[in-house]
């Protein structure tokens, strides 16, 4: 708002002094001077704003590239908490792993809320920064699709465990393709350490095991 108000301010007073030219005269030598210093003044401005609009646009490109690769590592680890395999992987073995997803596979409430909070922030992403979000082609899509997310304790029903995985594996493959990595999912039988179990999660989640005591199995008070 502030650039365009300069830039504007400059050509108003540049088209002033083109303006002032004709009351003395094109042919008069001050005529000609606020010709040619009027026209100066507009070359100058526009070269300026021309400039400042690839700066800008650099800028919003480096950072929405930034919350681009934010956005997979809070997806990789969400994805490795509910399914495990290495800590570290690449697109290809997150798609790989969350083809493997079974309908039964458990996700208790704490990973629940993990992939709830995923949606969460990709919704306000969306609506909060949305410059940025678009610098970055196909970057969009991707949080359109985490954002669904948001949405997991609206129904009356849990959300099946492989919806949950096709969610994550479009978004995966997005966020891929926006940010160069790799599209092709990985075998998953190649992928060591999976274990979707609710201990596994669990101490992925917590750092120990032991730590979480699933709602059935809190006592409850005596009325």
């Amino acid at each position: 708002m502030l650039r365009g108000l300069v830039t504007g301010g400059f050509l108003v007073l540049a088209a002033i002094v083109l303006w002032s030219s004709f009351f003395f005269g094109p042919d008069t030598s001050t005529g000609n001077l606020l010709i040619n210093l009027g026209t100066e003044m507009i070359g100058i401005v526009l070269t300026v704003a021309v400039v400042e609009w690839f700066f800008e646009r650099r800028r919003l490109q480096n950072h929405g590239r930034q919350l681009a690769f934010d956005a997979l590592h809070a997806l990789e680890h969400a994805v490795w908490v509910w399914q495990g395999g290495p800590r570290e992987m690449d697109t290809d073995e997150v798609r790989g792993v969350l083809n493997a997803v079974g309908q039964d596979d458990p996700l208790p409430d704490f990973t629940e809320s993990l992939l709830l909070n995923l949606g969460t922030r990709s919704r306000r992403l969306l609506n909060n920064d949305p410059a940025a979000v678009a610098a970055v082609a196909g970057f969009m899509d991707s949080l359109e699709h985490l954002s669904r997310l948001s949405s997991l304790r609206d129904g009356k029903t849990p959300m099946p465990s492989q919806k949950l995985a096709d969610i994550l594996d479009a978004a995966t493959t997005s966020l891929a393709k926006a940010l160069g990595k790799p599209t092709e999912r990985h075998l998953a039988s190649l992928i060591r350490f999976r274990d979707p179990s609710v201990e596994s999660q669990e101490r992925r989640h917590f750092g120990g095991r032991g730590g979480f005591v699933p709602r059935e199995a809190v006592p409850r008070r005596p009325a």
